[in-house]
């Protein structure tokens, strides 16, 4: 994870741990199971690993996988610039900042996306032949580029 999301991720972890005290000291059942559930629910969309194979791309994560077909990717390219994206993103669904960019979101341009940013400077757009936008992250975003530009071609 990049700095910023490290940062971001442990106050919000901070303040939502502060919640969870207090609703157990005040003894209400409801703020108890929210916190806990706003604690908890979180992390378990983060991506843990990126496979990518001859056939497929695959995010893990503690609940569900996704999986691009590489015979469904339309263009794969580098994000250079970041903010290209991140300040024209508005999220619709997910976290903007907390454990990373996860979810989806809504671009100036590109229209919907779905994000699975922990590393804001390690970024990459794949487009698939159905309109589907991806953004995701990797510190061997180059080579993964490659590799799928030449499954591509």
């Amino acid at each position: 994870m990049s700095a910023m999301i490290i940062i971001i991720t442990t106050l919000f972890n901070f303040l939502i741990l502060s919640m969870v005290i207090s609703a157990f000291r005040s003894d209400i059942l409801v703020l108890e199971i929210l916190s806990l559930t706003f604690l908890i629910v979180p992390a378990l969309f983060i991506p843990l690993r990126l496979i990518v194979s001859e056939k497929s791309l695959r995010i893990w994560r503690p609940i569900g996988k996704v999986e691009i077909q590489i015979a469904d990717i339309e263009t794969c390219s580098v994000i250079e610039d970041s903010r290209s994206i991140f300040d024209k993103t508005i999220r619709t669904f997910g976290s903007g900042g907390a454990y990373g960019f996860l979810g989806r979101f809504r671009h100036d341009t590109l229209g919907k996306i779905r994000m699975f940013v922990t590393h804001t400077d390690q970024c990459f757009l794949i487009k698939t032949k159905d309109g589907k936008n991806f953004v995701v992250s990797s510190p061997k975003r180059e080579e993964i580029v490659e590799f799928i530009h030449l499954r591509l071609s």
